[in-house]
This record gives C-alpha cells, sequence and structure tokens, in this order.
C-alpha cells in the first residue's frame, strides 16, 4: 500500500507536471495572440493619435484664420458703415444739388423768357423810335415851313 500511495502520489505529480505544462503551453499560445493584438492595437491607436495630431494641428490653423476673418470682418464692418453713413450724405447732397439745378434751370427758363420778352420790346421800342424819328422829322419840316411862313409874313408890308 505504500508503494501504491507512492506510485499514486507520483501519478498525481506527473499529473499536475503534465497540467502545468499544457497550461503553460497554453497561456503562451494566448499571451502570443494577445501580444499580436496589443501590438496592433498600439499601432492603431500610434496612428489615431498622429492623425489626431494632425487634425488638431489643422483645427488650430483653421481657428487663427477664422479669427483673422473675424478681425477683418469687423474692420470691414466698419468701414461699411461708414461707406453707408457717406453714402447716405452723398445722397442728400446729390438730392439738394438736384433740386437746385432744377431751380436754376427754371430760373434761366425764366431768365430766357424775360430776355426773349426784352428783345421784341427792344424790337418794337426801335420801330417806336424810328417812326418818332420820322415824325420829328415831318414835325421839323412842318416848323421850317411854318418859320417860312412866320418870315413871309413879317417882309410883306402890313396896309
Amino acid at each position: 500500500m505504500n508503494r501504491n500511495v507512492s506510485f499514486s502520489l507520483l501519478g498525481l505529480i506527473m499529473l499536475l507536471c503534465i497540467g502545468v505544462a499544457a497550461s503553460s503551453v497554453y497561456y503562451q499560445y494566448t499571451y502570443a495572440g494577445l501580444q499580436s493584438k496589443y501590438i496592433t492595437a498600439n499601432e492603431s491607436l500610434q496612428k489615431t493619435m498622429s492623425d489626431y495630431q494632425e487634425k488638431e494641428q489643422i483645427l488650430d490653423a483653421a481657428l487663427r484664420n477664422l479669427s483673422i476673418s473675424e478681425e477683418r470682418e469687423e474692420v470691414l464692418g466698419e468701414k461699411y458703415e461708414e461707406v453707408e453713413t457717406e453714402k447716405v450724405g452723398l445722397q442728400t447732397d446729390l438730392a439738394q444739388a438736384n433740386k437746385a439745378i432744377e431751380a436754376l434751370e427754371r430760373t434761366k427758363k425764366s431768365l430766357e423768357r424775360e430776355n426773349k420778352d426784352l428783345k421784341s420790346d427792344l424790337d418794337s421800342k426801335r420801330f417806336e423810335i424810328a417812326d418818332l424819328e420820322s415824325d420829328i422829322e415831318g414835325l421839323e419840316e412842318d416848323i421850317d415851313n411854318l418859320r417860312d411862313q412866320v418870315i413871309g409874313l413879317n417882309e410883306t408890308p402890313v396896309a
């Protein structure tokens, strides 16, 4: 029985050794698979991190461009407001200038009519002057005739 127990114990130890060896081989293969998965996952993580950093740099550049664009937009907005204010002022000035031009055109037309009327009046006055000069000449002739008659009467003896 002692011998049986020793063989049993020896068999049990051998069985345990085989189990340990089998589990060691199993865990070695499992570890190798996990290690390859880890390496693959780590490479994927490194690639993802690299992509993330590139995209972060691109986003930072885009944010800088956006802030520059916002500053430009603000400056352009201020300039637009200035130009818009100036435009309103110029439109007001233009409207006033157009009204002044219209008033000047009405005045010009009125003055042209007056000038035309004055020319017409001048022409009629010239005709009147010519008529009056001819009347004066006729009256001067009448005066000369009357003078001659007076002289002729003064020369005749009174009886």
